[in-house]
């Protein structure tokens, strides 16, 4: 990492609750920053070049890489650890190639539908998400706002 990176991190971490210093480690937030840093610095098909699983997927539309930048913008603000501050504007597609662009496939999902954030309802995602190479587990948790009814 570089000075302005571990600034950033630093600052992401700083803000964070007591609950959420405590799961920095266990979901491995400074390895998911510093992937989402880099993505943000390369872009996506800089970043494809260098990562062992080229990722994110070259079928991937202008949208899709869209949801995929929120996602990581999200990450280096320090969103996504606990279900008050979750994920959103994603989708539950969008969320899980976001976790495949830092090397992690969904192994267990937890949904709790009529949640409320920030006055709006939605369905809560808790996703245990497993590192391709090591094994690790992570769990973090994507907000989908359900349609407005007409």
């Amino acid at each position: 990492m570089n000075s302005s990176q571990i600034d950033a991190l630093n600052r992401a971490i700083n803000q964070f609750s007591e609950e959420e210093k405590i799961l920095i480690l266990p979901n491995r937030f400074a390895y998911i920053f510093s992937k989402a840093w880099l993505y943000m610095k390369l872009g996506p098909e800089k970043y494809r070049k260098t990562d062992a699983f080229n990722q994110p997927p070259s079928d991937l539309d202008k949208e899709d890489l869209e949801i995929i930048a929120n996602g990581c913008r999200q990450v280096l603000e320090g969103i996504g650890l606990t279900k008050e501050k979750p994920f959103t504007n994603l989708d539950v597609m969008g969320f899980s190639a976001l976790f495949r662009l830092f090397h992690f496939q969904n192994i267990q999902r937890q949904c709790r539908h009529g949640f409320m954030l920030n006055g709006k309802s939605g369905a809560l995602d808790c996703i245990t998400f497993q590192h391709l190479m090591d094994g690790s587990q992570v769990v973090y948790y994507n907000f989908c706002e359900y349609p407005p009814i007409d």
